[in-house]
């Protein structure tokens, strides 16, 4: 198991954002989180990436704990995080983005290589690649921050949000790279408010209701499960 999560608890203050999480996250698997605005999701994906200090519980990533651990470290050990809202650094080229994400590597070979292979992910970075981030559309912002993420050469992929704020046509190239990514082997942990895309792309997936899990399953079975074809499919 590459990622397990066992009784975690996050709070901001008085507000109790996660309550008991246990959940697992295999090698080569695609797991979904959903959820409405307010469940956790995103606090759950901060923690991982130690951003956010859990109060108790633990965060097992290959058999190491990593509750509380560094930011840098947590990436250092092959955990890449494309955040909620994307956060690229606006003053920067897109190619300099895509070289900062690589700041834990020291083989100018091998980054410039990964830049190349962003690129053929998305394309249109390569257009833009002198062009300053913050002048950027939200999707390119968004491929630009998926990019950046996978230039540590992570062991597992946070991706939080992807879609969020983005044209339908611009969410379908998004999900594609996903799906290219999923059969490359890569293993993704998918937060997403689009169930039914995130649930067609997952292997797995958990539903998430005030900060704890109410349901687990495959996405396939997830996707017929009456109770989330109400809330979250409009079914």
């Amino acid at each position: 198991m590459m990622l397990k999560i066992e009784n975690l608890n996050v709070a901001y203050g008085a507000i109790q954002a996660l309550r008991g999480i246990s959940l697992e996250v295999g090698r080569g698997e695609v797991v979904t989180l959903i959820g409405g605005n307010g469940a956790g999701k995103s606090t759950l994906i901060r923690t991982i990436a130690g951003l956010v200090h859990p109060q108790s519980g633990e965060v097992i990533f290959e058999g190491q704990s990593i509750a509380g651990m560094r930011p840098h470290r947590a990436v250092a050990l092959g955990i890449g995080h494309s955040p909620e809202g994307r956060l690229v650094f606006g003053d920067q080229s897109v190619r300099d983005n895509l070289a900062l994400g690589a700041f834990s590597r020291d083989n100018p070979a091998e980054i410039d290589a990964d830049i190349e292979n962003g690129f053929r992910l998305f394309p249109r970075l390569r257009e833009r690649q002198e062009q300053m981030a913050g002048t950027l559309s939200g999707g390119e912002q968004q491929m630009l921050a998926i990019a950046r993420a996978l230039m540590c050469r992570p062991k597992l992929l946070l991706l939080d949000e992807p879609s969020l704020g983005l044209a339908p046509l611009i969410v379908r190239e998004v999900f594609e790279v996903i799906r290219s990514l999923k059969n490359q082997g890569m293993t993704i942990l998918l937060v997403e408010q689009m169930a039914n895309l995130a649930l067609g792309v997952a292997d797995r997936a958990y539903v998430l209701e005030t900060g704890h899990i109410t349901l687990q399953g495959t996405g396939v079975d997830l996707l017929k499960d009456p109770r989330v074809r109400a809330a979250y499919l409009g079914a």
